[in-house]
């Protein structure tokens, strides 16, 4: 069966993270798998899809009216003889039903919809709710996103609910080199944050966290991995903050996040929504997680067991409960080690990419 996946982007986020595990897990004597990007086909998804043989390309469609992406997003698509068109994202999915509109009767690919909530305000917003509920098949990673699907109408019979994966981490790149590209002192205590720098992953609120914790020991750092339009404005905050003792450091995107996950002291998740990716990384490389209480992750992260998570945007909770596991690193190595347990037995790679494989059988 022929599979082509379309990303909103390929960079470091929850739908990025997912698609690359699935393309290339499912199994190559029953799949084959293309993967379009609407932005650059860059990124740590991109490099992992690539080196293990997946085909990347680059689709940009800047507008529903740019009818020559249109069409070599629509070529794509019919050269690879596509029978599924799954997408990842609420940019991908509003692209992807657009581009099967232009298809003669019944000879469609089927379409999945992954990641596509919340849609978005204005026009976009409304035509990409509009969209998924016209999807083929609509994968909801947990109750809670389930329920904003149904919110926006998708119909009960068009969910299927699949747990997000994670694969285990278990080498970690060189901390000394490590250490030195970041700007950090080699034997620095590492506190890894971010995911994206921008407002919905909530950077901000973690340089103001860190600023609340930084005094506590000279030795702490602030990693905040990845990279975003936001960056010089969360340096900026940083520097404001702690302008003669300024720790807040960046990683840039780099291939090997989620080995160098393994070298942090915890892991904090102060995403607005979401943040499964980031708290599922952090559990993999055995670290306990620190996170704002979406619904996403109180289905993930056991409370008080494999981490802690404090309401949406109490930076003193944070703080208070990152400083409880510096001062016990007993207690933070058996949440890390609960955490991984807790990856392996209910997040495994090998059952999201099975259940997905029933999904495409079906519609097939």
């Amino acid at each position: 069966m022929k599979l082509f996946f379309l990303a909103s982007d390929l960079g470091d986020s929850d739908a990025a993270g997912q698609l690359a595990l699935l393309a290339r897990a499912l199994p190559r004597d029953r799949f084959e798998v293309t993967v379009g990007a609407l932005g650059p086909a860059t990124g740590a998804a991109a490099d992992a899809l690539r080196a293990s043989g997946v085909a990347v390309a680059a689709l940009p469609v800047r507008t529903a009216l740019d009818l020559s992406g249109m069409r070599r997003l629509r070529r794509a698509v019919q050269g690879c003889g596509a029978t599924i068109f799954h997408t990842f994202g609420p940019d991908a999915v509003r692209v992807a039903r657009l581009c099967l509109a232009g298809y003669d009767e019944g000879t469609a690919p089927r379409l999945v919809a992954t990641g596509a909530v919340p849609p978005g305000g204005g026009v976009s917003g409304w035509l990409t709710a509009r969209q998924v509920r016209r999807a083929d098949r609509v994968i909801a990673t947990g109750w809670a996103q389930g329920e904003r699907y149904r919110r926006i109408g998708v119909a009960s019979d068009r969910l299927t609910r699949i747990a997000p994966a994670v694969a285990l981490i278990e080498e970690p790149p060189d901390r000394v080199q490590f250490c030195s590209d970041v700007g950090a002192p080699k034997d620095a205590q590492l506190i890894f944050a971010g995911g994206r720098l921008d407002a919905a992953h909530g950077t901000k609120d973690a340089v103001g966290v860190f600023d609340m914790i930084r005094y506590s020991s000279p030795a702490l750092q602030l990693v905040l991995t990845g990279d975003g339009r936001d960056r010089a404005a969360v340096e900026g905050l940083g520097r404001a903050l702690a302008f003669d003792d300024f720790r807040v450091r960046f990683s840039g995107a780099r291939p090997d996040l989620a080995a160098a996950t393994l070298l942090a002291d915890q892991v904090w998740v102060t995403c607005e929504r979401g943040g499964e990716h980031l708290a599922l990384r952090a559990m993999a490389a055995g670290k306990p997680v620190v996170a704002y209480n979406t619904p996403e992750l109180s289905e993930i992260i056991e409370d008080g067991v494999t981490g802690f998570v404090v309401p949406h945007g109490d930076r003193p909770a944070l703080a208070a409960k990152s400083q409880a596991l510096l001062a016990d690193p007993d207690a933070a190595a058996r949440m890390g080690a609960a955490g991984r347990t807790r990856a392996a037995e209910r997040f495994g790679v090998a059952r999201f990419a099975e259940q997905h494989a029933r999904v495409y059988q079906e519609l097939g």
